[in-house]
């Protein structure tokens, strides 16, 4: 049974987070970061997107059996499934199931956020459109059935989400400042630590999921698309060996990043600018949501 869930935002270092927590010896071990469980009990595990369905294949895990399964017994058992954010209605479900759990949340600037993730697709050899051509084909409806890291819009708006996690959750809702985990990251680990229920140790900094445009898009396709061959590696070898492979060839094959213009930098922020006015005032969480959005 899991003890803890992050929650979101996707692109916003959930997955560097994670790593870090599993440097913990308190912590349950798994390959699995996001099995996504719990967002597809509400949300289905069938999507339209390119190669979306291929990441459901080599993420998601539905057999109940097989979730718990993942988790050591005696230790700390964290899922970082960064899309259960995404609906109400998981969040109110995980709210039934796990009355005790603690839940965190990350938060980016939504620009960032949306950039991070169009980024990470161009890398991944999905997304042909430029980042404004992508928001305005999110904008016609025609990416409601993708999975959520296409919504650059969608995905960016927090206020509503973590408003009603709050309310849900109370004060076992830890929301974190992405500005805050990067400049200062012993320290908000060790809070998070403590949020946990974990001791403090020295926490190596983490750099997960770096973006940019590939060098050869049929390799990227390779790597990231699933094979019976690389489902042979993943099962046979340690997470730790598989995460290192994997890890230093996207980096070779990783570009820089795509260049966002101040056009596109000011219309997204024209798509988001009501945002601030669903801010509860005087809440625990409205000063960060305020700074997110102010600019």
């Amino acid at each position: 049974m899991s003890d803890v869930f992050i929650l979101g935002y996707i692109k916003c270092a959930t997955t560097s987070l994670y790593n870090q927590l599993m440097q913990h010896k308190g912590v349950s071990k798994t390959k699995r970061k996001e099995p996504h469980f719990h967002f597809a009990q509400i949300m289905g595990d069938q999507f339209n997107g390119p190669a979306d369905n291929d990441a459901v294949r080599q993420m998601f895990i539905t057999d109940s059996d097989q979730y718990f399964n993942l988790y050591e017994s005696g230790k700390l058992a964290i899922d970082g499934s960064a899309m259960s954010i995404e609906d109400p209605r998981i969040l109110e479900n995980m709210n039934k199931q796990f009355p005790k759990a603690r839940f965190i949340i990350m938060l980016r600037d939504p620009l960032d956020r949306a950039f991070s993730a169009y980024s990470h697709l161009i890398r991944d050899a999905r997304e042909v459109r430029s980042f404004r051509q992508a928001i305005d084909h999110e904008l016609s409806g025609a990416r409601s059935t993708y999975m959520p890291i296409w919504h650059n819009i969608k995905s960016s708006r927090y206020v509503e989400s973590v408003q009603h996690a709050r309310n849900l959750f109370g004060d076992r809702l830890k929301v974190v400042a992405y500005r805050d985990y990067v400049s200062n990251n012993q320290q908000v680990m060790d809070e998070i630590a403590l949020f946990i229920g974990l001791q403090s140790i020295d926490w190596r900094r983490d750099y997960a999921n770096r973006s940019g445009v590939p060098r050869s898009k049929l390799f990227q396709k390779v790597l990231m698309r699933q094979s019976l061959a690389k489902s042979f590696f993943v099962k046979t070898f340690p997470k730790k060996v598989v995460n290192t492979l994997k890890r230093s060839l996207l980096e070779r094959n990783t570009g820089n990043k795509p260049k966002i213009t101040n056009e596109d930098r000011a219309y997204f922020k024209s798509m988001i600018n009501n945002e601030s006015h669903k801010i509860q005032p005087n809440t625990a969480d409205s000063a960060l949501l305020t700074s997110l959005y102010s600019a």
